[in-house]
């Protein structure tokens, strides 16, 4: 069995996946045990392929970054022979020497986002999934209350993927096609498959993370609701609060505005609605959850963001009427607590949850409107 880094993080990569489709969208159908070992199975393989991953964009990058020890004669020798012979990588000569340690899986993590982005949020969802898998392999981990959480976590590892560390694995020849092949018939590891499986689920790894990206909002909404310790209900409940009250609708028709709801629904916190003035369409604002961040942000169609949520803070951020904020869409990296650096450009004020500054932000975009 001989892989390259890159296939071979790519062969982790596709054994994630077959395994979180099991506990994402069949749990039904397996024991409890079979789960277990599915949920082990899945973030074992899953920091393997971002270990590899990584390695292989740094490698990419700088042959000599992911050894311990790269001036070692023989690294040196393989980085000679590489130049020699363009199509063949340093680290794919290298991969036979069994004594040549590379950096550990923490060091690749650091390195990796210290160099691309600087993301607080990448160097902590790998961190994390790290920490896990440690704990999983060793001594296992008690899952009973941390089962969708650890889901959750998987879902975040893959955002990283997706929406971090893909823009520089496109870039390497050997992976590209695994990534962006989209016919009836793409690449696998396994050679050409069918678009869909049998369950009609993404065979191919980049449409099936985009599916999982546009699916997954909901899924990790529903497990934080039913959590307390996330606090979103006590957003939902102010929320009915207000749009419940007499006193709000009255001031709506003071301003001749009509909110119109098309979905309001406080046991999912989701909401969508359209602003009325007159008898005009003046806006549509949406709600977008960040599993992550555990924020809830109210954007319009273009992604301007009107207010946000930071529900663990139990705080709310009112944008200004003249601000171009944008919440990024599900196929975009999210910036580090966009929110904070907005305040400090004044783009938006730094309010306690509240029914009256829920008042407040309705007021604000009711007006902004006219």
């Amino acid at each position: 069995m001989v892989y390259t880094l890159a296939k071979n993080a790519i062969s982790s990569l596709s054994i994630a996946i077959e395994y979180f489709k099991k506990i994402y969208y069949h749990a039904e159908e397996y024991s409890p045990s079979e789960i277990d070992e599915a949920f082990k199975i899945c973030i074992t393989f899953l920091e393997n392929a971002i270990e590899l991953l990584l390695k292989t964009i740094l490698a990419n990058a700088n042959p000599e970054s992911i050894y311990c020890k790269p001036k070692d004669p023989v690294i040196q020798d393989a980085l000679r022979k590489s130049k020699l012979n363009t199509s063949v990588r340093p680290e794919d000569i290298l991969i036979s020497n069994g004594n040549l340690k590379t950096i550990t899986y923490h060091k690749a993590v650091m390195i990796y986002t210290h160099q691309f982005h600087g993301s607080d949020k990448v160097f902590r969802i790998l961190d994390d999934l790290g920490s896990i898998r440690n704990a999983i392999t060793h001594f296992g981990i008690n899952k009973s209350n941390l089962k969708n959480e650890l889901i959750i976590g998987m879902i975040n590892a893959f955002d990283v993927i997706y929406n971090y560390l893909y823009p520089q694995l496109i870039e390497i020849d050997s992976l590209e096609n695994f990534f962006t092949s989209d016919g009836l018939i793409v690449d696998t590891i396994h050679g050409a498959k069918p678009l869909f499986d049998e369950d009609f689920i993404y065979n191919n790894i980049l449409d099936f993370l985009d599916e999982l990206m546009e699916t997954s909002e909901a899924f990790a909404l529903k497990c934080r609701l039913s959590n307390p310790t996330s606090k979103i209900n006590e957003f939902t409940k102010t929320m009915k609060n207000v749009v419940e009250d007499q006193g709000f609708v009255e001031s709506l028709e003071k301003n001749q505005t009509k909110i119109v709801f098309y979905t309001c629904n406080f046991s999912a916190n989701d909401y969508h609605f359209d602003i009325i003035k007159g008898e005009e369409l003046w806006d549509t604002v949406l709600s977008c959850y960040s599993p992550f961040f555990n924020v809830t942000a109210f954007c319009n169609d273009a992604g301007i963001i009107y207010f946000l949520i930071v529900h663990d803070q139990n705080e709310l951020y009112l944008y200004n009427n003249n601000s171009t904020s944008y919440w990024p869409q599900r196929d975009e990296p999210e910036p580090d607590k966009l929110w904070l650096k907005d305040l400090e450009r004044g783009l938006c004020q730094r309010l306690k949850l509240s029914k009256n500054n829920i008042f407040k932000v309705f007021n604000e975009i009711t007006s902004c409107t006219a």
